[in-house]
């Protein structure tokens, strides 16, 4: 199942260390996920160079490092912010996240077709994010654009974020003609090799642990939060009852990291209150080496998420590519990854219906919540069958045949549907069809209303705009002195302080070279000058009759 890609367009990578680098113990699902794809964009493509878009040398350099770590050796080309425009030559440009809407505004001051934007979504939840799907009906997408939805269950909440927005605009402004971006579901990717354990590597890591051959091990990994990811109180309830009757010996295995010592302590709490009896692993889950040792020691993996902010879910895949049947709530992403009977068990959960939380949307949104808050309260109404997860529990522990089925089941799947190898062509796939619809496409030109050239917008400002008739001298009468006023000039703050904005110094001794002892109107300038952009000549007429380095003569 692992190839090698051919690709004949190219893409561009939006890079910022944040959005892609795993490290400290604040580690966010997004780039654990932007990370991993990164590793998967560079080992399963054939690009014969790559592009990375971004603010900075600085982080251009930390892109090119880790491909140079993934041993890639082909040419790498920066594009900066100022130079935006050049992402015409690879044709696309990948987000690693939502907020597309932001990126087709800019690129309006090009041409809409310059260029597809794909971006991909995590969480969908937060202020940010929520504002940044809503921003998709009234900016200026394209369907040669693509929001990635990593999960059906998250296409349909992003499709409802903006069948609700064009309803507002149906009714405020009689809209009736909407255009969408593509939104794809592409499930998100693991490196299966990373997860296949021998015999040998999975008894060192039960002895690692101090686990015993006559003990099941149930797994969870990934950050320990009750109010953002899953609250343990299912998981200890059902594990403390069973640990009590069963004949077999039970351990929980915790590989995770607490956000701060006030979480820690109320897992701790809560575990001492919930399942005194059952003996916990705490593993620090931002170690690779460990949370790896972690997989290969454990018998059965649960993770039973009951967060909005969960949107897909990547641990059980990593576990049914460990081999492990896998225990999870019958929610969000986890609904398309894990098949019930087959791969493990999905647990039923509950929540209330459509129009019961409307309080908990303003209390968030008048800022008395804060996000944390917000998703906390949020995940209070949604409970986990615990009759149900008690008895997925009871078949696995009890039944060594089933735990072994389940995970050759899982492990097939993972390897043949979620390694990157076969999700990389999927956006490759993806992306070929963006280039056809664009290039297919008629060229419209979005006008970004909130960032108008400023002398457009504020044109009714001064007393007279500079036109092709508008005629100009020098103010000094002689190049030398004039030469000399603007070395000058430009050692003063108040001027040099705009380096963008301060004309080139040889067009300007050109410039001066054509008005000495002439007066001269813009157009004959302009004819002399037929290599220079009439935009440039004007703006540099402008700043130097600011200077009083030329004099405009005003009738």
């Amino acid at each position: 199942y692992y190839y090698i890609i051919n690709i004949d367009m190219t893409s561009a990578i939006y890079y910022s260390s944040d959005g892609f680098k795993v490290a400290g113990n604040k580690i966010m699902g997004r780039q654990v996920a932007g990370n991993s794809f990164l590793k998967a964009y560079f080992k399963y493509s054939n690009y014969k160079e790559f592009w990375v878009y971004s603010n900075s040398k600085k982080e251009a350099e930390d892109f090119a490092r880790f491909a140079r770590e993934q041993d890639r050796s082909e040419k790498i080309k920066f594009i900066n912010f100022q130079n935006t425009g050049n992402l015409n030559e690879p044709g696309l440009l990948f987000y690693p996240g939502p907020s597309i809407s932001l990126h087709a505004k800019r690129r309006s001051f090009y041409n809409d077709n310059s260029w597809s934007l794909c971006g991909i979504t995590h969480t969908t939840c937060s202020e940010r994010a929520m504002e940044s799907i809503q921003s998709l009906v009234t900016s200026p997408v394209n369907p040669w654009d693509a929001l990635i939805c990593t999960s059906k269950a998250v296409r349909s909440n992003v499709i409802k974020i903006i069948e609700i927005e064009e309803d507002n605009m149906k009714t405020k402004l009689k809209a009736c003609n909407f255009v969408r971006p593509t939104l794809p579901v592409i499930p998100l990717g693991i490196h299966t090799s990373e997860f296949k354990f021998t015999q040998d590597q999975k008894n060192l890591a039960k002895k690692e642990f101090e686990i015993h051959q006559d003990e099941i091990v149930i797994l969870y990994v990934g950050r320990l939060s009750f109010h953002a990811k899953s609250n343990p109180f299912a998981l200890y309830e059902s594990l403390g009852k069973i640990a009590e009757k069963s004949n077999n010996k039970i351990v929980l295995i915790e590989c995770g990291w607490y956000g701060n010592e006030g979480i820690k302590s109320a897992f701790t709490q809560a575990a001492q209150s919930l399942c005194q009896n059952l003996r916990i692993i705490n593993v620090d889950g931002s170690d690779n080496n460990l949370k790896l040792k972690s997989f290969a020691a454990s018998d059965i993996f649960c993770s039973l998420s009951d967060n909005i902010q969960e949107t897909f879910g990547i641990t059980p895949i990593e576990a049914m590519a460990a081999g492990l049947p896998v225990i999870v709530s019958d929610w969000d992403g986890y609904k398309d990854t894990v098949r019930e009977g087959l791969d493990g068990f999905r647990i039923p959960t509950l929540m209330p219906g459509s129009g019961y939380g409307i309080d908990l949307a303003m209390r968030y949104a008048l800022n008395i919540d804060n996000y944390d808050m917000y998703i906390g309260n949020v995940s209070n109404y949604i409970s986990v069958s615990i009759v149900h997860l008690s008895n997925a529990l009871e078949k696995l522990i009890n039944s060594q045949s089933l735990r072994i089925k389940m995970g050759k089941n899982g492990l097939k799947r993972a390897t043949e549907k979620y390694d990157w190898s076969i999700i990389i062509k999927q956006y490759v796939e993806l992306w070929d069809d963006l280039k056809d619809l664009r290039i297919n496409s008629s060229n419209y030109n979005y006008q970004w209303s909130a960032r108008l050239d400023p002398f457009s917008a504020f044109e009714s400002y001064p007393s007279f705009t500079i036109t092709n008739n508008t005629k100009l001298r020098l103010t000094e009468g002689s190049v030398d002195i004039t030469l000399k006023k603007i070395k000058k000039l430009k050692a003063l703050f108040i001027i040099n302080y705009s380096i963008y904005t301060i004309p080139d110094e040889a067009f300007i001794s050109k410039l001066i070279s054509k008005l000495n002892n002439n007066i001269m109107d813009v157009n004959s300038l302009s004819e002399e000058f037929t290599e220079i952009n009439k935009n440039y000549l004007i703006r540099s007429i402008a700043w130097m009759n600011k200077f009083n380095i030329i004099t405009i003569l005003i009738d």
